[in-house]
């Protein structure tokens, strides 16, 4: 077998295997609820969430799980930018796995690209985006960023504003919990709503393009 399948086959097993002690054992409720009982020291609170934020993609945590304890703890105000930066951050490894990875050859290779082949039709930026205002696994976005070879600097940004309206979402819904306020809770749903409305829109216009190219759809063209 080629050296760069073994490697790929062997660190996909190993992501498979954390992934599956992170479900299993340790459990988002479990860990958070330990957190909790740090949120009256904020220095040790701060420090548990940054390494958190930083393992999460490992054991397949939803970024939300986390952004409901920051609108928890904090609220608003200061919740949303800690939420915003720790999205950004705690997507950043399996990108960087990805980038990095080997993939001339392989299931890596083959991936990388049907990867560039979506990035042709929508630009990488826009793309990136778009994925993520889309309710999509947030660290299949990431793998897949990092396997087209999105720079770094896109990546950031185009998390940062893709991730927004979810991790508002997720921060307000955090905060309600602890206040009760049951309307700013119903209000995420639209905003969640719009966001995934708003993939969408930025995704349909390439894509018809790209199918009136292959001659699919006839009709007039889709500005930009």
């Amino acid at each position: 077998m080629d050296r760069q399948v073994r490697i790929q086959l062997a660190g996909g097993l190993a992501l498979a295997a954390t992934g599956a002690l992170g479900m299993l054992v340790v459990t988002p409720e479990r860990a958070l609820g330990s957190l909790l009982a740090l949120a009256e020291r904020p220095g040790l609170f701060a420090l548990a969430l940054v390494v958190l934020y930083g393992v999460r993609s490992l054991v397949l945590w939803p970024i939300s799980a986390l952004s409901l304890l920051v609108g928890f703890v904090y609220g608003p105000a200061v919740g949303i930018p800690v939420g915003l930066a720790g999205a950004v951050y705690t997507c950043l490894p399996p990108y960087l796995l990805a980038r990095y990875a080997p993939r001339e050859r392989g299931p890596l290779a083959r991936l990388h690209a049907l990867g560039r082949s979506a990035v042709d039709v929508t630009g990488d930026f826009r793309g990136l985006i778009a994925a993520r205002l889309l309710p999509l696994p947030a660290d299949g976005v990431s793998y897949a960023a990092g396997l087209t070879g999105v720079p770094v600097g896109r990546y950031a940004l185009g998390t940062l504003l893709g991730e927004t309206p979810w991790v508002v979402a997720t921060v307000l819904a955090g905060a309600s919990m602890r206040t009760f306020a049951l309307e700013r809770a119903g209000s995420t749903l639209s905003l969640l709503l719009a966001a995934t409305l708003l993939g969408v829109v930025l995704v349909s216009g390439p894509a018809y393009r790209r199918l009136r190219q292959r001659g699919i759809f006839e009709g007039p063209t889709v500005d930009q």
